[in-house]
């Protein structure tokens, strides 16, 4: 379990007043999240055989991220099945050690509602970097602050395993994009027409770095 679980991390506001990932149409928050409350959702890192397990929440997360507009890697009607199967294509890389999965659930239902990947480069002249990847909330926890504890998770093991220097995408002018900038992420640059939004349309990428060394 991450030394992070039970920790209470406020909920990060966007440059356009929004939080991250949320939608205009902002769906109800569960009931059992509001009652239980943010201190409660531990982070957990995932052993293979534990990643192997949660595979199906994955893919619901995935479903659910895309559904409520986010850029993953999947465009609109995405199916639980090939969001599986991309998770399931992954597990060689979590049993290897190369990819850390963490997630956050919803203590009363065991649900996932949250993950974050940190994918450590295997090239022999970079053993300082890795990349942080499926940053996702699912629409029912957000405005919990789960966003900014999945970041802290991944980037407490990354220094741990020395990996000081992290790179992420995401699509520029998102709300992910203004998040990371939160957090203290500074941008490389832009790339124009790189990835097809949810909806289909080509949307530009932004992409960032992080180096987590002392000052």
């Amino acid at each position: 379990m991450s030394r992070l679980a039970g920790k209470r991390f406020a909920p990060v506001q966007c440059q356009n007043g929004s939080m991250l990932h949320d939608e205009a149409d902002s769906i109800e928050v569960d009931a059992e999240l509001e009652t239980i409350g943010v201190d409660a959702l531990a982070v957990d890192a995932l052993d293979a055989e534990g990643y192997a397990a949660a595979i199906p929440g994955l893919a619901a997360l995935i479903v659910d991220a895309v559904a409520g507009g986010a850029s993953v890697n999947f465009l609109a009607g995405v199916s639980v099945d090939d969001a599986a199967a991309w998770w399931s294509a992954r597990l060689p890389d979590v049993r290897d050690g190369t990819t850390t999965a963490f997630v956050a659930r919803n203590p009363a239902t065991g649900a996932i509602v949250g993950s974050t990947l940190l994918i450590r480069s295997r090239n022999e002249n970079s053993p300082h970097r890795a990349e942080i990847g499926k940053v996702l909330v699912h629409r029912s926890a957000r405005r919990r602050g789960l966003g900014r504890a999945l970041m802290a998770a991944a980037e407490d093991r990354a220094i741990s395993d020395g990996r000081w220097l992290l790179i992420l995408d995401t699509q520029a002018g998102s709300d992910a994009d203004a998040f990371y900038r939160a957090l203290g992420w500074r941008e490389l640059g832009t790339m124009p027409n790189h990835a097809y939004r949810s909806d289909g349309v080509l949307a530009p990428t932004t992409y960032f770095w992080k180096d987590l060394r002392p000052a």
